[in-house]
């Protein structure tokens, strides 16, 4: 007698696809920034203000478009109600957790993502700034910036896909 394989509801499949492409979008997206931070270079002497390279303008459209998905299906990120309501204290218990910090990443990525886009657009007349010497201005270097909106990404995308392993490991137990 061959046992069957447990399978996993085809919503919940459907939504723990949605988060493992977002996850892996954010961090593709996250890679391009850590790669074009490096690139951004001020120059203090002559005042030159760096042009963002194609690509990094792309992640940034990428990473806002995806977090912007996210915001909008923030209710069904992880888990719905339902999903909830289903399961014991402890299980709930991680997965509300689990979606709280799909929530709170998604709402730092953003912030970071829009910071960043300021800087890199220099809106009323603001200069990069150079990260170094006495007089430096407190403003972060858009290198740093790239870098703290990747991270965030990064930590957004582990958020979406550890919610999404324990959803669907959670569909298959017998309730």
């Amino acid at each position: 007698m061959d046992a069957q394989p447990p399978v996993v509801p085809a919503e919940v499949a459907a939504r723990a696809g949605t988060a493992v492409r977002w996850a892996r979008t954010l961090r593709e997206a996250a890679g391009t920034l850590r790669h074009q931070a490096a690139a951004l270079k001020f120059h203090p002497l002559t005042g030159q203000r760096p042009e963002p390279a194609p690509a990094l303008l792309a992640a940034l459209q990428q990473l806002e478009q995806v977090v912007q998905e996210i915001l909008q299906a923030q209710a069904e990120i992880l888990v719905t109600d339902a999903d909830l309501a289903a399961l014991g204290d402890g299980a709930r218990r991680t997965l509300q957790a689990a979606r709280q910090a799909g929530a709170r990443g998604a709402q730092v990525t953003a912030a970071a993502v829009q910071g960043l886009r300021e800087v890199l657009q220099g809106r009323n007349g603001a200069t990069l700034d150079a990260p170094y010497g006495h007089g430096a201005p407190r403003r972060p270097h858009p290198g740093a910036l790239c870098t703290i909106a990747a991270q965030r990404a990064e930590e957004l995308a582990t958020a979406l896909e550890t919610g999404a392993v324990l959803v669907a490991t959670l569909a298959l137990w017998p309730q």
